[in-house]
């Protein structure tokens, strides 16, 4: 099976989290050996995706895409879609294309099936980035955008719910599959049990790029409103570039870094016991999937999609992420009961294996791909 991936080398905008997960999904070649991927390697084709990105970053900057305007109405769906000419595609000949958000548009026909992962934010996310007034635009870009794609992959089911009623016509096309984590393996439960007994303290680790969104100015009220016996007993390590601003209190926190590798997160992840991230608004929250496969107990937020990525509280401790006294009610539980900070450890780490590993999720990828081949 040769599977055109909808990204393109020397893509200029290629730091987004859309182009590094479209490509893990060609990890999926070391799990089904009959699977092939590659990129678009088209000159014109990798100029008309940078020209469409640099036009998109450009509306957003002075902030068209903030207004509901119908003139504005083919800048929405430019966010939703890229382009690739039938001629390519009859020199490559794949027998199906994954496009991740930007998806293709081949004139108006569709002689390549065609999966499209796409998903709806809440009205809550939309309402906090400041662009609810949009929603009418977004959808009938999302419309437009997913008409010719034989299968919608969509990452969370409030997601899909949202396409089911927004976008009715879709029903039939969406599965719903989590995001694609190859590089990720759950550790022992042994080694979580170990780490929940040997330490006179307890180590809390929060993770955010952007901090004042992800709740760390939350984090830092609930550390004062906490008794002196148990914030005496913690240990934060606080990881962020402050991309939203400076955060006051970080006195408060043991250790604060930056720009962190990926082996040194995985440390800080496998020796944590909490991972507290009362995110403000999040459209899905990879790094709590990773906390989990590491044997964190989680404090997060109680909205969507955290709620479900936690199963409704019963993986994780589920906060209102406005609420200082709730997350420090919540650290403070975890801190005082070891009992209860190891179950919510091991419930955390088996959900990971259950849903979101990658053996898991790569097999519902490639039934999705054989569905659109199918189709």
């Amino acid at each position: 099976m040769k599977v055109l991936t909808n990204i393109w080398p020397y893509f200029l905008f290629n730091h987004v989290g859309d182009y590094f997960a479209n490509n893990e999904i060609t990890s999926l070649g070391g799990q089904f050996k009959d699977m092939r991927f590659f990129q678009v390697e088209s000159v014109r084709e990798i100029a008309l995706a940078n020209l469409r990105s640099l036009t998109i970053n450009a509306a957003h900057k002075i902030g068209l895409l903030n207004k509901n305007l119908e003139i504005f109405q083919p800048l929405f769906n430019l966010q939703c879609t890229s382009y690739l000419s039938e001629g390519y595609l009859k020199k490559i000949r794949p027998d199906v294309i994954l496009a991740h958000s930007h998806i293709p548009r081949i004139g108006n026909t569709n002689t390549v099936p065609l999966v499209a992962v796409e998903y709806i934010s809440s009205k809550r996310y939309m309402e906090k980035v400041g662009v609810l007034q949009c929603l009418e635009r977004d959808i009938e870009a999302k419309r437009w955008a997913t008409e010719l794609a034989n299968i919608i992959v969509t990452t969370t089911p409030e997601s899909k719910k949202r396409f089911e009623h927004y976008i009715p016509e879709t029903r039939g096309r969406l599965m719903q599959i989590p995001i694609y984590m190859p590089y990720l393996e759950p550790i022992p439960e042994e080694d979580i049990t170990r780490k929940a007994q040997k330490d006179g303290f307890i180590r809390m680790l929060f993770i955010g790029g952007a901090a004042r969104r992800k709740g760390l100015p939350q984090v830092l009220s609930a550390m004062r409103l906490l008794p002196n016996s148990v914030r005496d007993r913690l240990r934060l390590t606080v990881i962020s570039n402050f991309q939203d601003g400076p955060v006051p209190g970080l006195e408060l926190a043991t250790e604060v870094l930056s720009n962190v590798s990926r082996e040194q997160l995985t440390e800080l992840l496998s020796r944590a016991h909490i991972f507290v991230f009362p995110t403000q608004f999040e459209s899905y929250g990879r790094v709590i999937v990773e906390a989990m496969a590491n044997g964190c107990a989680i404090i997060s937020s109680n909205t969507d999609p955290q709620d479900w990525i936690l199963d409704f509280g019963r993986s994780g401790i589920l906060i209102n992420p406005e609420s200082a006294e709730e997350i420090a009610a919540a650290i403070e539980e975890l801190t005082e009961n070891r009992h209860q900070l190891l179950n919510y450890a091991i419930s955390a780490c088996r959900r990971f294996c259950r849903v979101f590993h990658h053996n898991v999720t790569g097999k519902q990828y490639r039934s999705a791909f054989d569905a659109a081949i199918k189709n």
